[in-house]
């Protein structure tokens, strides 16, 4: 019961980050920099970045990993045509960073390859460089579907899922 509520008041402590992220100008940047990484390969990345928890999800335990799977499924990641789709998510209350990668690209890149990327982006944000390390992992991932899933010479690409990051304050 005792952690239930800590972990509900962390939760709700202030974050450095959340008012750096309702900017609308980082938002339109970050978009850019997913339609940048999505070119030239059949893959599609999302990004979530939740300041908190809702406060029932933490008091019934949902882990990072359980809420990133739960909003790789609320925006239908996993319905794209070679299943290459994946998210990148952001829990700044608890520092938590997961990638859900679709089965398409998960069953070609090595899971420490995975963890690289977001050890890397877990050191650029505690340097307090948000938008850096955001736009270095997002440009990874964006080499990595390449190299793994690159467009045929006369294929079309079209963007099967949404590129605006999804921001919960």
């Amino acid at each position: 019961m005792h952690t239930n509520f800590a972990r509900c008041w962390q939760q709700l402590q202030l974050n450095p980050f959340r008012s750096s992220l309702r900017d609308p100008a980082l938002i339109r940047r970050l978009s850019q920099t997913i339609a940048q990484a999505e070119a030239g390969h059949r893959g599609e990345i999302r990004l979530v970045i939740e300041a908190r928890l809702p406060l029932k999800q933490a008091w019934q335990g949902q882990t990072a990993r359980q809420r990133a799977v739960q909003w790789f499924t609320d925006l239908h990641v996993w319905d794209t045509e070679c299943n290459t789709g994946m998210v990148l998510y952001l829990l700044l209350a608890e520092r938590k960073i997961e990638l859900v990668a679709d089965r398409g690209i998960a069953a070609r890149v090595p899971q420490t390859q995975w963890d690289e990327i977001c050890q890397r982006l877990q050191s650029d944000l505690a340097l307090t460089q948000i938008e850096v390390g955001l736009a270095t992992a997002i440009t990874t991932l964006g080499q990595l579907l390449q190299q793994h899933f690159p467009l045929e010479t006369a294929q079309i690409n079209p963007n099967e899922l949404d590129n605006t990051p999804v921001i919960v304050p």
